[in-house]
């Protein structure tokens, strides 16, 4: 059991860094990596070198996604593609949150990060005269789709341990799922009280039709990759990267430099992060965290459960959604519940974890404070308890396809 104390004594001090303290995720992350190893009865002389390469197998996992993904956000930054994005979907439904429910969900995927969809689109939310909903509306909906639509970082760490994994037939429950509970959502964000100070405002795009193809493209390809893997598990990620090398030369030639720095800068803060939690990952791994833990769930907790339970436990720890489901999938894997629980509930279970708990460890909760300039109560109340909510459901979900198994 002292991988349990140690454990816990670890989640209190990523707790205090993330939250009191606002420390570099990675330095935290990695640090953390090496404290726990320490206490966990790792060996002191090979603990670094466990950390190191957890992290490197998250770099080599993540990483050309990663970068992709930031260059592609960057590139519609530059060219103002997103200000017609945004403009069509208007044209589709002029309710606010349900707008921006649409935006969010459709660019965190291409992005790989749920934050950096929310922050391209947040200039251009203003056009709503009730904003607010809108931003609550991106926020749930660049989540929702980053922790359940394959692939991105939160589900291509849940799929490392679902055994025998298909991407269409995961897809084919979570897409229908992840839509159902973007409307809901947004419907109900829609129905409370507006807060409307302004009258709305007329945002006219500059750019034409193409604005779209450095979003659809990328998408085109990876769809086309899950499909027809030709480069084996290397193919999303050169998917990803001939998208962004064409949506690269949409751009104005005196843009494309700007585009790709700024993309390669904001890439490096996100893998870094990520490789902090490959690295925390790895010494749990080295230690008998997995089986002690397990054991002590024993027969009380049905298996279907356990990766879920986990999940809010790391979840509501430190905040991140990548490091939930990078470390709760590590776990599964060296244990029996990976052959134990069908490859659809599992991933669900683990996208639910993440979504579970979405206030103070959160750093997307901070962001979408600032953005909405609400109260804290009022960003738990919008944002982090229908995230909750959505993560039940889901759950439900996982459960009911298990039993019909």
């Amino acid at each position: 059991m002292q991988t349990l104390v140690a454990f816990a004594l670890i989640l209190v001090l990523i707790s205090l860094a993330t939250v009191r303290y606002r420390l570099n995720p990675f330095v935290t992350l990695f640090s953390a990596a090496v404290v726990y190893g320490v206490l966990a009865g790792v060996p002191a002389e090979s603990v670094v070198g466990i950390a190191a390469e957890g992290a490197g197998k998250i770099f080599a996992l993540l990483g050309v996604v990663v970068f992709a993904g930031s260059v592609i956000a960057k590139v519609l930054e530059k060219g103002r593609f997103q200000e017609r994005i945004f403009s069509d979907l208007r044209s589709f439904t002029h309710r606010p949150a349900l707008t921006g429910g649409i935006a969010g969900f459709i660019l965190a995927v291409p992005f790989m990060c749920c934050i950096t969809a929310f922050i391209v689109i947040s200039p251009l939310l203003s056009c709503f005269s009730d904003k607010k909903k809108a931003i609550y509306g991106a926020a749930i909906g660049s989540t929702l789709s980053f922790s359940l639509i394959y692939p991105t970082p939160v589900t291509i760490a849940a799929a490392s341990a679902a055994q025998g994994f298909s991407a269409g037939e995961y897809m084919a429950v979570a897409l229908p799922l992840s839509v159902v509970l973007l409307v809901a959502v947004s419907m109900g964000i829609g129905r409370q009280r507006s807060t409307a100070e302004a009258a709305e405002q007329v945002c006219a795009p500059e750019t034409g039709r193409r604005a779209w193809i450095p979003l659809l493209l990328p998408l085109a390809l990876t769809a086309a990759a899950v499909v027809w893997p030709v480069f084996g598990k290397g193919s999303i990620s050169a998917a990803l990267l001939v998208g962004m090398a064409v949506a690269l030369l949409v751009l104005a030639p005196d843009l494309r430099y700007a585009a790709l720095k700024d993309g390669t800068k904001h890439a490096g803060v996100i893998i870094y992060d990520l490789c902090g939690a490959g690295a925390l990952g790895a010494t749990i791994m080295a230690s008998t965290f997995a089986t002690d833990a397990f054991t002590l769930f024993g027969d009380a907790v049905p298996a279907v459960l356990v990766p879920f339970l986990l999940g809010v436990l790391l979840q509501a720890a430190q905040g991140s959604r990548v490091v939930t489901a990078v470390i709760t999938a590590t776990m599964i894997l060296s244990s029996d519940y990976a052959t134990a629980i069908g490859q659809v509930p599992l991933m669900l279970m683990i996208a639910a974890g993440t979504l579970s708990v979405s206030a103070f460890s959160d750093p997307f909760f901070w962001v979408v404070r600032n953005a909405s300039g609400d109260s804290v109560p009022a960003v738990l109340w919008r944002y982090a308890l229908p995230l909750s909510a959505a993560s039940f459901v889901i759950a439900m979900v996982a459960v009911i396809i298990e039993m019909a198994v």
